[in-house]
C-alpha cells in the first residue's frame, strides 16, 4: 500500500471511529500523513489522491454513496449521516443566534461551531458546542456574560434531563493562548487534530488567521489541510453596540465563578486537559472520550496494515 493510500485510510479510519461519512474534501483536506514525518512533508499531488482513491474503491476497501465515503461493510454511515443532515439548518439557525449575542460582548473576538454540529452530524438532541476566543484578560467576564442568558432560559445542558439544542459554552482560550498543542492527549491526539481542522466558524475580527498559524503542531500531518473560510451565508457581522469589559469586573467573574463550579469540575481541575481552568485557558470537557476514541483508532489502522 503506498503512502497516498496509508494516508487516505488514516483519515477514512478516524471517521470511521467518529460515525461519520464524509464528503471528498473533508477526506481529502484531512489526508494524515502520519506520524514518521521527519521534519517534512510527503509531497503528493491532487491527482495521486484521486488515483489512490479510486483503487481503494476498486479494491472494495473503500465505498461511495451519494458524495459520501466509507469503510467497506460501513455503508449504513453515509445513510445515518444523511437523516442528520436534516437537522442542520434548525441548529445552524440557533447557533447563529447565539452567536449573535456572543458578538455583542466587547470581549468576543471569534467564535466557532465545533463537534458533530460543525459536520451537520448532530443528532436531534444533540447541544451546539461553541469554542470562543476573547481577548486577553477577559476571558472570565466574557464566558460569565456569555452563559447569562442561556442559564436564565434554562437552556444549556442538564445532567437530570435532554435539552434540545442546548448551548454549550465550555470550551475559551484569549488570544495569548491561541497554541492548542498543549491541550491534547499526550504523544497523539488524533481526535483534537480532526476537532480543530473541522471547526466552522461564525464570526470573526481577523484573529482566525493568527489561531491557525499558532497551531502549526496540530496540522502538519494533514498536507492537504487549508485554513477555516467564513462563508458569507452564515456569517456574524460585527456590532455597533456592544458590551465593554473592564479590568475591575474580570476578577469578579472569576471569583464568582469559580465558587459556582460543580463538584466533578472542581475534582478534576489541575489534573490533565479534561478541565483547564486559568486566567488563558477555561476548558470544561468532564466527559472526554478522546483516550477511548484514540485507542479504537489505533485497533482500526492495524486492521488495515497501516502505522496511525
Amino acid at each position: 500500500m503506498d503512502t497516498a493510500q496509508a494516508g487516505l485510510l488514516r483519515s477514512l479510519n478516524f471517521f470511521d471511529v467518529l460515525g461519520y461519512a464524509p464528503t471528498l474534501p473533508e477526506v481529502f483536506l484531512s489526508w494524515d500523513q502520519g506520524s514518521s514525518i521527519h521534519n517534512s512533508r510527503y509531497t503528493v499531488l491532487d491527482t495521486e489522491l484521486t488515483s489512490a482513491l479510486h483503487h481503494l474503491i476498486d479494491q472494495r476497501i473503500v465505498t461511495e454513496s451519494r458524495g459520501r465515503f466509507a469503510l467497506a461493510g460501513r455503508e449504513s454511515l453515509i445513510r445515518d449521516h444523511e437523516a442528520r443532515e436534516a437537522l442542520f439548518p434548525r441548529k445552524l439557525r440557533r447557533a447563529r443566534q447565539v452567536a449573535k449575542w456572543l458578538a455583542h460582548l466587547s470581549g468576543v473576538r471569534a467564535i466557532f461551531l465545533c463537534n458533530t454540529t460543525a459536520l451537520a452530524h448532530a443528532d436531534d438532541q444533540g447541544d451546539l458546542d461553541f469554542f470562543v476566543i476573547t481577548r486577553a484578560r477577559t476571558i472570565w467576564q466574557t464566558r460569565g456574560l456569555a452563559s447569562l442568558p442561556f442559564q436564565l432560559l434554562d437552556q444549556r445542558p442538564r445532567p437530570d434531563r435532554v435539552v434540545r439544542d442546548a448551548v454549550c459554552l465550555s470550551f475559551f482560550v484569549d488570544d495569548d493562548a491561541l497554541n492548542l498543542s498543549s491541550l491534547q492527549l499526550s504523544e497523539d491526539d488524533p481526535y483534537f487534530r480532526y476537532w480543530f481542522l473541522s471547526l466552522l466558524p461564525l464570526y470573526d475580527d481577523g484573529v482566525m488567521s493568527d489561531l491557525w498559524k499558532a497551531n502549526h503542531s496540530l496540522i502538519e500531518r494533514h498536507s492537504f489541510a487549508r485554513p477555516w473560510i467564513v462563508n458569507p451565508a452564515v456569517k456574524i457581522s460585527s456590532t455597533t453596540f456592544q458590551i465593554p469589559h473592564s479590568k475591575i469586573l474580570e476578577s469578579l467573574a472569576r471569583r464568582l465563578q469559580i465558587s459556582r463550579f460543580n463538584p466533578s469540575i472542581k475534582q478534576l481541575m489541575h489534573q490533565d486537559t479534561r478541565v483547564v481552568v486559568t486566567d488563558h485557558v477555561l476548558k470544561f470537557h468532564v466527559d472526554d472520550g478522546r483516550e477511548k476514541l484514540r485507542d479504537q483508532y489505533y485497533k482500526n489502522c492495524q486492521r488495515y496494515g497501516i502505522e496511525a
